[in-house]
């Protein structure tokens, strides 16, 4: 496959999205930055004209930043095989050429196909957003990395999700009716003790009680959220999976090095798995399918799995467990 077919494609499983009627432009949102790439074919007459017209392009973009919810820009042009070999400095022509601002910082990189290396300009970097890895796998040719997933506009409703909510909220009604909450939590939670007695069961049961509305509901704003992302982007069959995986990966963890006392209950660990899932989905896709840049993810996953140990009672275990069996799960489903 040629150079550029391969980049293209490259950028497009990346989660950079084309500029309309701009040939080799390109843009992704990282919020709270917004990314702008030019190619410039460097065996073209016209790529310095080509790259006058993105810097303008990009300067006048900075006054639409709020529209894409960023408060700062970085345009890229990269030179690709130019045969004489101009310095990275002379792309462009003008006193400053490069105008840093608070919300505008321009870059400058050239590229050669045959030696599959980045050189950017003096003070400049030379890797940015992975750019410098698709450029240097599109000269060697290798074909890009395809992740599987539906599409969202035309998927049933996530009825998997929904169900999981049903049987959570009447498992709760049950509990709280019943008048045997208690007992219902020692019988069916999960324990260290329990698992040793060969009652594996629990692994699963846990899953689906709740001690109470609002441990039930925070819960659910995860599910809701994630869980019908996970489900239209994966389908109903590899979704359950996860998030059953998940769900173990957190109790085994909870099991293996709690202190072995109590017992925990929860969806936490299940759903924890769907946010580490969408976590590396958005690393590998950026925001177009998880709706969050990766910066934004990852402050949210830290956020969640570190408030689990400033909340007394969190089964913080599990948490984690679920957040790392979830990504292993995610990779393997990928691979697939």
């Amino acid at each position: 496959m040629a150079f550029w077919e391969t980049i293209e494609i490259q950028l497009r499983t990346k989660g950079f999205q084309p500029v309309q009627d701009r040939p080799r432009w390109y843009f992704r949102i990282e919020n709270p930055v917004l990314y702008v790439l030019c190619l410039l074919d460097g065996r073209e007459e016209t790529f310095r004209e080509e790259s006058a017209t993105f810097t303008d392009f990009s300067r006048r973009l900075t006054g639409r930043l709020s529209d894409f919810q960023c408060t700062r820009l970085v345009a890229l042009s990269v030179l690709v095989d130019k045969e004489d070999n101009p310095t990275v400095e002379t792309v462009e022509s003008g006193d400053n050429p490069f105008d840093y601002g608070e919300a505008y910082y321009r870059v400058f990189w050239q590229f050669s196909t045959e030696t599959a290396r980045v050189s950017a300009s003096q003070g400049q970097p030379n890797r940015l957003l992975g750019i410098e890895k698709l450029l240097a796998a599109a000269a060697a040719g290798k074909a890009p990395e395809v992740i599987l997933l539906r599409d969202t506009a035309q998927q049933k409703p996530p009825v998997a999700t929904a169900v999981i909510f049903l049987i959570c909220a009447l498992l709760l009604v049950w509990m709280t009716l019943s008048g045997q909450r208690t007992d219902i939590i020692l019988q069916y939670g999960l324990g260290a003790e329990g698992i040793r007695n060969g009652e594996y069961y629990r692994f699963l049961t846990s899953m689906f009680l709740h001690s109470g509305i609002m441990h039930l509901a925070s819960n659910c704003v995860y599910l809701y959220y994630f869980g019908a992302r996970s489900e239209k982007l994966l389908g109903t069959g590899k979704f359950l999976l996860l998030y059953l995986v998940s769900g173990f990966c957190g109790g085994l963890l909870s099991v293996l090095l709690g202190d072995g006392y109590g017992v925990s209950i929860g969806a936490s660990g299940a759903i924890y798995g769907l946010l580490g899932a969408m976590l590396l989905l958005t690393r590998k896709r950026g925001a177009a399918y998880t709706g969050m840049s990766y910066s934004t993810m990852l402050l949210l996953a830290a956020t969640a799995i570190g408030m689990g140990f400033l909340e007394p009672g969190v089964d913080n275990l599990g948490h984690i467990g679920g957040f790392l069996g979830g990504m292993g799960m995610f990779a393997l489903l990928l691979r697939k």
